[in-house]
């Protein structure tokens, strides 16, 4: 993490043929920007990895802040990346233990395809989302173990006009030019640039054919081009192993 939203200040108006732009309309368009894509698109900086607290016995719905660190407790949970069961309680390893803390991740499940599991004691297999609740299902019969792995709302987003030119971009240093684009379009009508609103769209999503055909036609624009880390480690990870076995002689 490299830039702040003042760094962005150049680009956007060099986007806009240098047109004043008053800097409070600028930061406002970055909150904006940065809101919309840490909503969706994987981001490392954002990304936690929650406490280990406890199912309770019986209880089948959650408020998010119960598996988030504290600091994360006024923001919405934008992603949750897994969620991780212990088949016995947690214990902290050490070299004189035994203990194995094995488990498995919950999969998620639509609301609707979770709700008779709702209402029955068992082992959690599941989890949903719904009313802003985390529901979990089979309902817990005991006060298992979890942790969540998840991606945060950006800091300061939640906050009309919360960003300041010293609030830094938690995103990674190649989306800055993706942002300058972003802001450049909102702000291209408050500045009589209401035609360039277009171009500045087509260069960050890509031209009209692009769009209509779904990626498979025309030019893709910036944010195509864009990859998370994640991605880009994969592309160089073994993903899938296969065992093989010796002959037996």
């Amino acid at each position: 993490m490299s830039y702040t939203a003042g760094d962005c200040y150049q680009g956007i108006q060099g986007l806009l043929m240098n047109r004043v732009v008053q800097e409070s309309a600028m930061l406002e368009t970055i909150r904006k920007a940065v809101l919309e894509f840490t909503e969706d698109y994987k981001h490392p900086l954002l990304e936690r990895t929650g406490p280990i607290v406890s199912f309770e016995p019986f209880v089948a719905s959650y408020a998010p802040n119960y598996f988030l660190n504290t600091p994360d407790d006024n923001l919405d949970v934008n992603k949750v990346n897994s969620f991780f069961l212990y088949n016995n309680p947690y214990v902290v390893p050490a070299e004189a233990t035994t203990e194995s803390n094995s488990g498995y991740n919950l999969t998620f499940m639509s609301f609707d395809d979770i709700e008779v599991l709702l209402n029955i004691p068992s082992v959690p297999l599941y989890w949903s989302r719904n009313n802003n609740q985390i529901l979990i299902g089979s309902m817990p019969d005991n006060a298992y173990n979890v942790y969540m792995r998840y991606q945060i709302q950006h800091p300061s987003t939640n906050l009309p006009n919360g960003f300041t030119a010293a609030t830094p971009i938690m995103m990674a240093d190649s989306w800055q030019e993706v942002l300058e684009y972003a802001c450049a379009m909102r702000l291209a009508p408050q500045v009589n640039l209401a035609d360039k609103k277009e171009e500045l769209h087509s260069s960050l999503y890509g031209d009209q054919k692009f769009q209509t055909s779904g990626g498979i036609e025309g030019a893709p624009g910036l944010i195509f081009q864009r990859t998370s880390q994640r991605n880009r480690d994969q592309r160089n990870t073994t993903r899938r192993l296969r065992l093989r076995m010796g002959n037996v002689g």
